[in-house]
C-alpha cells in the first residue's frame, strides 16, 4: 500500500520503515530487538531466550498478558525461527554484531567488557519492566479484594394479605454493598430512598428485612 509511513511495492522488495515494525519485533523484558526469539505457546507473545528463561526462573505467567503457564512454565517455550529470521533480514548488522561480540568474548579481548555492560543495562531494563508488571498484579488482587468484599442485594418490598406491596418499589432496588455493613444501616438506606423516590417518611424500626423467611436483626451483617 502506498502513502507515507506505510509499506510499498519496489520491483520484488517490500519497503517500509522500520519502527512500524518495532512493537512486533522488540523483547518487552529488555526492551531490544529479539535475540533468539522463543514465543509462549499460550498466548503467542515472544521474547529473547536468554530474557524469559530467566522471568520463569521467578514467575510461572507470561510477562505480557500476565497467562497462567502452570506448574512447568518453561514446557509452554518454543523457539521461534519465523520471527527471529524476521528480525535477521530487517536488522542484518544486530546478526553479525552479535556474533563478533560473541567471538570477542569467547577470546577474552576488551570487547567482552562492552558486553558485559549491555548485559546489565538489558538486566536493568528487565527489573523495570518486572516491576511493572508486579506493580499491575498488585493492583489486580486489590481491585480482586475489594471485590470480594462486596455484596449485591435486591431490596424489594414483601406483600400483604391482599398480594399487594407494603411499601413502594424503589425505581433502583438493586444495591452494591459492604460484607461488614449491618442490616440497619441498610435500612437506613432504603428509607433514605423512600423518601427520595416516592416523598415517603418510613422510620428504619418500621421496617424488617426479610431473607427466606427469616427476620434479620439490625446488627447482623
Amino acid at each position: 500500500v502506498d502513502g507515507e509511513g506505510e509499506a510499498k511495492l519496489e520491483g520484488s522488495d517490500v519497503v517500509f520503515q522500520t519502527k512500524h515494525m518495532n512493537q512486533h519485533l522488540i523483547c518487552s523484558l529488555c526492551m531490544g530487538y529479539l535475540r533468539d526469539a522463543n514465543t509462549v505457546t499460550e498466548c503467542l507473545h515472544t521474547f529473547c531466550k536468554v530474557c524469559i528463561y530467566k522471568h520463569l526462573a521467578e514467575y510461572s505467567f507470561c510477562p505480557t498478558c500476565e497467562v497462567s503457564l502452570g506448574p512447568t512454565p518453561k514446557d509452554r517455550i518454543r523457539s521461534d525461527r519465523a520471527i527471529q529470521n524476521i528480525v535477521d533480514k530487517v536488522f542484518p548488522h544486530f546478526a553479525r554484531e552479535e556474533a563478533a561480540a560473541e567471538k570477542a568474548y569467547k577470546g577474552g579481548s576488551e570487547s567482552a567488557k562492552g558486553g558485559s555492560d549491555a548485559t546489565k543495562e538489558s538486566e536493568a531494563k528487565r527489573r523495570k519492566v518486572m516491576q511493572t508488571v508486579k506493580d499491575k498484579r498488585k493492583e489486580k488482587d486489590k481491585d480482586a479484594a475489594a471485590v470480594a468484599n462486596k455484596i449485591c442485594l435486591t431490596l424489594f418490598p414483601s406483600l400483604d394479605e391482599k398480594g399487594e406491596h407494603k411499601v413502594p418499589r424503589l425505581l433502583q432496588p438493586y444495591l452494591r454493598s459492604s460484607v461488614d455493613a449491618t442490616v440497619k444501616q441498610h435500612k437506613l438506606y432504603l428509607s433514605k430512598k423512600l423518601a427520595e423516590d416516592h416523598n415517603m417518611k418510613v422510620a428504619i424500626g418500621e421496617v424488617e428485612f426479610v431473607v427466606k423467611g427469616n427476620v434479620l436483626r439490625n446488627e447482623m451483617t
